[in-house]
């Protein structure tokens, strides 16, 4: 049984969990917004590029190069813009999950799931996992019917809520966090989709995926890491048979999020595994892992870009 101490901690602990969720979730949105400027800004440029190639021929030669050179470089920019935002949505869509995750077991010791049976959900149902599967069944329409895309924690905490102002309906809830909405003769399974907690290094990777730089989780000697071939095109064993890069975070790339508490460094492998220098040393500011993996992130990017080649064969 719960004492008042444990409950009220309880609470305490959803208000934060809420707090971390809603702060992040309002960062993502601004991030979002930010891409979506940069893709129109980007929209706007290629229809001037276009426009001062269609009359090229009707200008001075070196007054349209001069326009269509500046429009060239401004896209550049606004792409490279464009690539940070995504990196840092990409981040902070990881946080969220992470976020949402904790918020789901601090929902959980206020409202214990039972251990078996069904019981009737709390009066404002919170989702206790990311991503659900639905499913319907009527006896009017016969078969069940399964939705054929995953619903996000918040699209389910919609769809409850509006079910909870149909006094016909009962929102039930089983031991397996499995919300049916039942009513006369149909009901609606959002079943949990069963996902493990984000760690540091999937931050990492969803940033350096917005750039087009893969990498993969390794460990060796109870030392975790990403390793990045600088042969970014390479796959399977050869991601690792080639020079490439280590990042880790003080030995570790695949604690929980909340626990990243040192900068992530990179650094440069020959062929063999031996280390050849330290080439990134980050700055870690607690409760920032977005911002720290997309800086990780932009650095590797440019790093590779500019000189994997002096380090491959045949280049």
């Amino acid at each position: 049984m719960q004492t008042h101490a444990m409950r009220t901690a309880a609470h305490e602990r959803v208000t934060a969990a809420r707090h971390q969720l809603d702060l992040t979730t309002a960062v993502l949105a601004l991030r979002r917004r930010a891409a979506a400027r940069h893709r129109r800004q980007i929209s706007k440029t290629d229809d001037s590029l276009l426009q001062w190639r269609s009359e090229q021929r009707l200008l001075p030669a070196d007054f349209s190069s001069k326009w269509i050179e500046a429009a060239d470089a401004q896209r550049t920019v606004r792409e490279q813009a464009l690539r940070e935002e995504e990196a840092l949505t990409a981040a902070y869509e990881v946080v969220a999950a992470a976020h949402r995750l904790t918020l789901g077991a601090a929902h959980r010791e206020v409202h214990p799931v039972p251990e078996r049976g069904t019981v009737i959900a709390p009066a404002n149902p919170v989702a206790h996992a990311v991503n659900y599967t639905a499913a319907y069944a009527s006896s009017h329409d016969g078969d069940e019917i399964d939705h054929p895309r995953s619903l996000s924690a918040d699209r389910v905490e919609f769809v409850l809520s509006q079910w909870q102002k149909d006094p016909s309906a009962r929102i039930l809830l089983d031991a397996s966090c499995t919300y049916t909405v039942a009513r006369s003769g149909s009901y609606i399974e959002l079943r949990p989709v069963d996902e493990p907690a984000p760690t540091e290094g999937d931050v990492l990777h969803a940033t350096l995926g917005a750039y087009g730089v893969p990498s993969s989780p390794m460990w060796e000697c109870g030392i975790t890491y990403r390793v990045i071939p600088l042969d970014t095109t390479a796959t399977g064993e050869d991601v690792h048979t080639g020079p490439r890069l280590f990042v880790q975070s003080g030995e570790s790339a695949d604690r929980p999020i909340d626990a990243h508490e040192e900068p992530w460094t990179v650094t440069l492998h020959n062929a063999d595994g031996d280390q050849i220098r330290t080439l990134y040393s980050g700055s870690h500011v607690p409760g920032n892992i977005a911002e720290e993996s997309a800086d990780c992130a932009k650095f590797v990017a440019s790093w590779i870009r500019d000189n994997a080649h002096a380090h491959l064969p045949g280049f």
